[in-house]
């Protein structure tokens, strides 16, 4: 008896607490915006194809290594049918987002950059590009140029930080 209530003891003593275990959301963002997707037919003779959306998103920030703050982020984006066709860019993605503070410039000013990989409507690579612009030490506003296997997309994005 007196061994088994030791051996509890110690147990409950290295285990972490609820707290402890509890994980941090500081580390976690969620982002929704807008975009204008378009499909280049110029090769082909024929007319851009032009679609506007959404997209929605949640984050996850890997901390500061060198000067540059690494996230991923796992999103969701929804689009119309591009122009007189019954073709859409609907699809799920992850991309890794490599962010640059630009103090020089402004401080509230940051550089960025995304790859990643969509599957839906437009699969394959997604490189892209932009800036963000702090809000408050919460909020960003982000403006992006994405580069997908078919679609070009431009878009508006608000980030909260946790």
């Amino acid at each position: 008896m007196n061994k088994l209530i030791t051996l509890t003891c110690i147990t409950a003593l290295s285990l972490p607490t609820f707290a402890e275990s509890k994980t941090s959301t500081d580390k976690l963002s969620i982002g929704a915006g807008i975009n204008y997707n378009r499909i280049d037919n110029s090769m082909f003779g024929g007319s851009d194809l032009k679609a506007n959306g959404f997209q929605v998103f949640g984050g996850y920030d890997h901390g500061n290594k060198k000067g540059f703050d690494l996230s991923t982020e796992v999103g969701a984006i929804s689009t119309e049918d591009f122009d007189n066709t019954n073709t859409d860019a609907d699809g799920i993605w992850i991309a890794s987002v490599i962010k640059k503070e630009l103090p020089e410039i402004n401080n509230k000013l940051a550089g960025l950059i995304r790859i990643g990989y969509g599957v839906g409507g437009d699969d394959g690579l997604i490189m892209g590009f932009g800036a963000q612009l702090r809000v408050n030490p919460a909020v960003v506003i982000r403006l992006e140029y994405l580069n997908k296997d078919i679609t070009q997309s431009y878009q508006a994005n608000a980030v909260y930080h946790f």
